[in-house]
């Protein structure tokens, strides 16, 4: 009987660890000014899903350059909303950004996106989000 509790607990061990066990996760790669680059191309999809590299729904275009096609993760939903950012399928646009690898291609984290006379901030020079709130600290 004891010999049975413990092959139950192994089995069900063994079995929790096949279900939840999906591999090695890939880790969001992050903003590199030393990897910036500038690119120009026509807006062919514009996605909006939730994204891994800013931890929220991001707007993710998908940019048609003279030489390919490349994915641009541009900033969270929210902060495009908030304020007034609308990128359209069609749009001519130049990308300043860091050139990264995911999910095996390559890819492009924005800091800027240039469209006729507007340009459109998203991250510092050095990378760090525009969207993410710094509260000050007070001394006590």
């Amino acid at each position: 009987m004891r010999m049975l509790k413990i092959l139950a607990v192994v089995a069900l061990l063994l079995i929790t660890i096949l279900v939840f066990h999906n591999g090695p996760k890939q880790r969001a790669p992050g903003y590199n000014p030393a990897t910036e680059v500038k690119v120009e191309g026509v807006v062919q999809e514009v996605q909006q899903y939730w994204c891994p590299i800013s931890g929220d729904e991001g707007t993710h275009l998908v940019l048609k350059t003279d030489v390919g096609v490349l994915e641009v993760h541009v900033a969270p939903v929210r902060f495009l909303l908030g304020n007034g950012v609308n990128l359209n399928k069609g749009d001519q646009v130049a990308v300043v950004g860091s050139m990264v690898i995911y999910g095996d291609h390559d890819a492009m984290i924005a800091r800027k996106i240039s469209r006729g006379d507007q340009t459109f901030a998203f991250r510092q020079p050095d990378g760090r989000p525009l969207w993410v709130e710094r509260w000050p600290t007070y001394a006590r």
